[in-house]
């Protein structure tokens, strides 16, 4: 099983990727070109798992109205299996707060940290199930989307804590920090599911 080091020492232990990753992460802070960078990360997936390439691919090289489409792929995604939870759990929070009259605490805000802990696993699940045979409709496959994001927790569990310490320390750089943690977390997800 490949470690989370080795892994980001073959991340960015390469030349050229702090300029890919400042486009991905710039195009990130702007809404709809925040998609193309998502189909970036998504062509890149499928690069990985189809020719083992670890080097970010040059953005000149790209075909934008494909990302675009990944991207928009990407974010129903997104939206269906951490938006959804996200929401939910922020929902059950305020209702927690509200039925204890505030007593709790940050404490009532444990359902929107459980959702945000599981939102990732479930993102990762669907993208694989997509990758693995280029079929959209496969992320819609909620039993095999669930039991691959419950066999995937016990080894992403501290990629995904590392993953929400750093975005939320650099909430002012969010654009850069959502790209470089989603690049990792789908890198060693990856290499984790041709490790098996």
């Amino acid at each position: 099983m490949p470690s989370l080091e080795a892994v980001c020492g073959r991340l960015f232990g390469r030349p050229g990727w702090i300029p890919k990753a400042l486009w991905g992460g710039l195009l990130s802070f702007v809404p709809i070109l925040n998609l193309l960078a998502l189909g970036y990360l998504i062509e890149y997936t499928q690069r990985l798992r189809r020719l083992g390439e670890w080097e970010l691919p040059e953005w000149r090289d790209q075909n934008f109205p494909v990302l675009f489409g990944e991207g928009i792929r990407a974010f129903l995604v997104f939206l269906a299996y951490a938006g959804v939870p996200l929401l939910a759990g922020w929902l059950l929070s305020e209702i927690v707060d509200l039925l204890t009259f505030g007593l709790l605490g940050i404490v009532s805000h444990f359902p929107l940290a459980a959702a945000g802990f599981i939102a990732p696993f479930l993102f990762l699940s669907a993208i694989h199930a997509y990758l693995s045979d280029g079929i959209f409709s496969d992320v819609w496959q909620f039993r095999t989307v669930f039991n691959r994001a419950r066999s995937f927790w016990p080894r992403l569990a501290l990629p995904v804590i590392a993953f929400w310490g750093i975005f939320l320390l650099a909430i002012p750089l969010y654009g850069l920090s959502l790209f470089l943690g989603l690049w990792v977390l789908l890198a060693y997800s990856t290499a984790l599911q041709f490790a098996d």
